[in-house]
């Protein structure tokens, strides 16, 4: 709590210098009109604010008599990058700092029934010393509560083990992640290249250590393992401007996520789509048609599987 409140303090403090100034060949910037380290587009854990529609083709969580599924999901989030230390002749270079949080509902599309929620808080310090990489260290909270979801298939499954008390007081896995995190654009280093082509591709890659915590409402929280705390992740992207991005861009991403709590068998995101245009340059709206398979996204259920495709609408801001 003494973190947060301190976050708070300072955020107020920096919120009200918009405008920048400088000193010693340096700017200082409170609310850049960007971000230093954009959101990955095939993450379905991002902190943004998403719509999803998702066909199950395993669902061990609230499966049907055949173990499928459909799930309406959405997230409401949003991230403030509050304050940047930049070169003056370079103003998408330097330290930023920023922070944000999410709500996750998971949601059973007979009804719209919860199934369990989510919910996210980070800080992190930005570095990006070069205009094709970018370095980042953070601290995720994530707090999960099971829902109100009962046996309404009336199949007798086995996988029914929700809390049924709706008012979702119950915090049932906490944990903390402390993430090291990098990105490259490896286009960047060929010669006489359009900036469009040199930004086309990134890879990247987070570095987790995650820490069971104790929720804010009390009490302990369970863990599904012991001295299985490491993480990590992979992937890339492929955006294509169409008519300098006047028309929006396509895309194509992949990730790859591995736990040691799994023996460090893969998940697999894939996403292809199209980014919107906007005249936000710190909002990136996209539509797109996604692939999962590996462990459940809802966090209290890291130990069960899921497989699905669907329609998603992100916007990241």
């Amino acid at each position: 709590m003494k973190k947060i409140f301190i976050t708070i303090l300072l955020a107020m403090f920096i919120l009200p210098l918009s405008a920048k100034s400088n000193f010693l060949g340096l700017s200082f910037t409170g609310l850049p009109e960007n971000f230093l380290y954009e959101s990955y587009l095939a993450d379905p854990l991002a902190v943004n604010t998403e719509l999803t529609y998702r066909n199950y083709e395993i669902d061990e969580i609230h499966p049907n008599e055949v173990g499928e599924e459909t799930h309406f999901d959405c997230k409401i989030g949003t991230r403030f990058n509050f304050f940047r230390i930049s070169p003056e002749e370079h103003p998408n270079l330097g330290i930023e700092a920023e922070i944000g949080a999410a709500v996750c509902a998971f949601m059973n599309t007979h009804g719209t029934d919860l199934l369990s929620t989510d919910g996210i808080y980070y800080y992190t310090l930005i570095l990006k010393p070069n205009y094709f990489s970018t370095f980042k260290w953070g601290h995720h909270h994530i707090c999960s509560h099971q829902g109100d979801q009962l046996d309404t298939n009336g199949d007798g499954n086995q996988y029914i083990d929700f809390d049924i008390n709706a008012i979702l007081n119950e915090s049932n896995f906490v944990r903390d992640d402390y993430i090291l995190s990098a990105d490259i654009l490896p286009l960047y280093f060929l010669k006489n290249i359009n900036k469009n082509i040199a930004n086309a591709l990134k890879v990247y890659g987070d570095f987790i250590y995650y820490n069971p915590a104790e929720s804010l409402l009390g009490g302990d929280s369970n863990s599904v393992v012991e001295h299985a705390y490491i993480w990590y992740q992979y992937g890339a992207e492929l955006k294509l401007p169409i008519l300098d991005n006047k028309l929006g861009t396509l895309y194509m991403a992949g990730q790859i996520s591995k736990w040691q709590q799994g023996a460090f068998t893969s998940n697999y995101t894939y996403q292809i789509g199209i980014i919107l245009p906007s005249k936000k340059e710190s909002q990136r709206m996209k539509f797109g048609y996604q692939f999962y398979d590996g462990q459940s996204l809802i966090n209290n259920y890291q130990n069960r599987r899921a497989r699905f495709s669907g329609f998603v609408f992100t916007i990241d801001q």
